[in-house]
């Protein structure tokens, strides 16, 4: 009876000290939409946007270090298919109904679209330029159109290579095109009507490596995500070649450039988020994704948020925090096993009248803060030693009785 108390004590104790052991930080938290999201931008201030292709369409507005949209700006019905932000803040959407497809323009602030400018049928990849030049790529027609800065239509239409799949736009104004069918990046200058030349990427055979995702650094070098030769190319500017690649395993499909030049790449296939430092010649470390991840974005405060499109309405966007790349950079293991073994982020509950369109779920570690997990171990070790002494206590007399006998 006089160590029941202890006992309940020690039990307590181990409980709490469970209850607190996640008391690292969360190396990620999750934002569920309900819908398709498929593409991501982020603002200065840290606001993230992202596209909805599913039934509805709109633009999910979530508030930096927020893990809940704060409003959805209507496209109309119409589903999103490229964002794009332009130096001033304005975001450029690029919507699509059958034959019907256009480039919103939203400017900053604003919860509605001020104009749209139609563009050819089809889905749209956007990029920005530095001075608010809008650049729609169009796969369909194997083109890129240009829309100046505050323009209300397409200002000029430039060929480029079959398949083009993304854009990326450098410092000095060049727009550089990814060509998956054809094998090739096109190089278009600022303000050009035409490609300045082509960079090939196909193998020995001749045939497509699959550039898809491509990115510039802060110093003008360009990255390309070949899918099918497992790489990144290395395009340094003013190069008419791939200067050196670095493997990337299971299927890179886009890459994004921080400003410190760190590289972040999304494999479709083997579900991952890989990170390669700056001027790094190969991969430093790996986070797993939720499912299979698509586009990317970096944040101010050095995150990164990862979009897996899903199926049926359930795919998920996640930020992965700067302290968990920089753990995964640097060969640690915290960030990766925690991400790893983490339970899948629970499915959205069911919807309310009082829900919004865009419901997130945070996927974190609700524990306990880590001076609980002090706590809990200096109570399990001060109730253990009064056990262990009370028993020596209680066993001496017994010895005692039993060696006089």
């Amino acid at each position: 009876m006089k160590y029941r108390w202890a006992t309940f004590t020690a039990v307590v104790g181990a409980l709490l000290s469970l209850a607190a052991a996640p008391a690292v930080a969360a190396p990620d938290e999750a934002i569920y939409i309900y819908g398709t999201p498929v593409r991501v931008a982020i603002a200065a201030d840290g606001t993230a946007y992202l596209g909805n292709y599913g039934q509805g369409g709109g633009v999910f507005v979530v508030p930096a270090g927020e893990t809940r949209a704060s409003r959805t700006i209507s496209t109309g019905g119409h589903s999103t298919t490229g964002l794009a932000l332009g130096p001033d803040g304005t975001l450029y959407v690029a919507t699509a109904d059958g034959d019907q497809s256009a480039v919103g323009v939203i400017p900053a602030g604003d919860a509605t679209m001020a104009r749209t400018i139609p563009v050819s049928a089809g889905r749209h990849p956007l990029a920005a330029g530095p001075d608010g030049t809008v650049y729609v790529a169009n796969p369909e027609g194997n083109t890129v159109s240009a829309i100046a800065s505050n323009g209300t239509a397409v200002d000029r239409t430039i060929k480029v290579g079959a398949g083009p799949a993304e854009i990326a736009v450098t410092k000095d104004g060049t727009a550089f095109v990814t060509n998956q069918t054809a094998g090739s990046v096109s190089v278009i200058p600022a303000g050009a009507a035409t490609v300045s030349r082509t960079i090939e990427l196909v193998s020995d055979t001749g045939t497509s490596e699959e550039p898809h995702g491509i990115a510039a650094g802060p110093d003008g070098t360009v990255y390309v995500a070949d899918i099918k030769s497992n790489d990144i190319a290395v395009i340094k500017p003013g190069a008419d070649t791939v200067a050196e690649r670095i493997f990337v395993e299971g299927g890179p499909q886009d890459v994004a450039a921080a400003p410190d030049g760190s590289l972040y790449v999304t494999s479709l296939l083997a579900q991952k988020l890989s990170v390669i430092r700056p001027q790094a010649t190969e991969v430093a470390g790996s986070i797993p994704t939720d499912g299979a991840p698509g586009h990317l974005a970096v944040a101010p405060d050095g995150s990164v948020i990862v979009i897996s499109p899903g199926s049926g309405g359930r795919g998920a966007v996640v930020r992965y925090s700067a302290a968990a790349l920089a753990g995964a950079s640097q060969g640690s293991t915290t960030a990766t096993s925690a991400a790893s073994g983490a339970p899948t982020a629970a499915a959205p509950a069911a919807t309310t009248s009082g829900d919004t369109a865009a419901q997130s779920i945070t996927r974190s570690w609700n524990a306990l803060p880590a001076v609980a997990g002090g706590v809990a171990a200096a109570v399990v070790a001060v109730t253990v030693w009064i056990l262990l002494n009370g028993r020596r206590r209680k066993a001496g007399p017994a010895a005692g009785v039993s060696q006089a006998g």
